[in-house]
């Protein structure tokens, strides 16, 4: 009887996770399609110049969803709508463009071409096309056996957006990104990083946050790892690189509340919780903790 109740709880678990979690996950995308457009586009903030109407903004949560569907993203459809809001709140006569650091299969790219055509700015998609990099310095996720992992020829992606998403947008820049972002010249209203290692997140940071506009917003991906995150609140590296302070994280370890229902941490993760949000910081924010409590009187006092 143990043995039967083992090899029961075994099935379930993998059930779960194989098979159950997945189907709960795409169930639930679809039934809160609708109130994720109210409460996510139910934003004051957005420019009217951009003339997006209700029934707009449902048709582009559909197209986005349609675009995860169809494309294997990292990142779910309410990610990119939530990066969508952040765009439309950008006032329009603010000149910039938005960047995208890490294609993959074109998933998020597509995604983001359609805001972008609507809010009439050029997308700049930076990517090897080649997958991850050989490991370098001492990043702590990358591995030599990854080289090449997550690779994406640049046709396949060109074909994933011109089908789903919006390909007059796009601009795609080839290389690595040691090589590439030093030369980037244009204003950055918004960027969004998915990279995975370290030392592509230090060369993403450290070339394009120059760049960003004042209110500039910075997305990534790799939010689950609060290590990772860490960069975003080292008052060293901020220092050091821009003699400023940090910015801290909006949504690390977690994610920004899309309704995703992960809580991490990554290394207890279950299905049917879903890490496919994003976490952001923006230019004008700060993660500086000046607090030094309250002084006390002097003894000669």
């Amino acid at each position: 009887m143990r043995a039967w109740y083992g090899r029961y709880r075994r099935w379930r678990r993998d059930f779960a996770h194989r098979k159950l979690g997945p189907r709960l996950a795409r169930l639930w995308e679809l039934l809160t399609l609708p109130t994720t457009v109210l409460y996510l586009f139910l934003d004051p903030r957005i420019d009217p110049a951009y003339g997006l109407t209700w029934m707009g903004t449902l048709r582009l949560a559909a197209r986005m969803l349609r675009t995860t569907r169809g494309v294997n993203t990292a990142t779910s459809y309410k990610a990119h709508l939530a990066m969508a809001v952040k765009l439309l709140e950008v006032p329009h006569d603010i000149e910039g463009v938005v960047v995208e650091c890490g294609c993959f299969l074109g998933g998020s790219t597509a995604n983001l071409s359609l805001v972008c055509d609507i809010v009439g700015r050029q997308l700049i998609a930076y990517d090897s096309f080649e997958g991850l990099p050989a490991p370098k310095g001492n990043d702590k996720y990358a591995r030599p056996e990854w080289t090449g992992f997550l690779r994406a020829d640049l046709e396949t992606v060109r074909s994933n957006v011109r089908r789903f998403g919006a390909i007059d947008r796009v601009i795609f820049r080839r290389g690595w990104f040691e090589d590439t972002l030093p030369s980037h010249g244009e204003s950055i209203v918004l960027a969004f990083i998915d990279v995975d290692y370290q030392s592509s997140l230090d060369a993403c940071v450290r070339n394009l946050w120059p760049h960003l506009t004042d209110r500039g917003y910075m997305f990534i991906d790799e939010y689950v790892l609060t290590d990772y995150c860490a960069l975003f609140w080292s008052e060293r590296y901020w220092r050091e690189n821009f003699d400023t302070t940090p910015p801290g994280l909006l949504g690390a370890g977690t994610g920004v509340g899309v309704g995703q229902y992960y809580l991490g941490p990554l290394s207890e993760w279950h299905a049917p919780q879903d890490p496919s949000s994003v976490a952001y910081t923006r230019k004008d924010f700060s993660g500086y903790w000046g607090y030094d409590g309250e002084r006390r009187p002097s003894s000669g006092a």
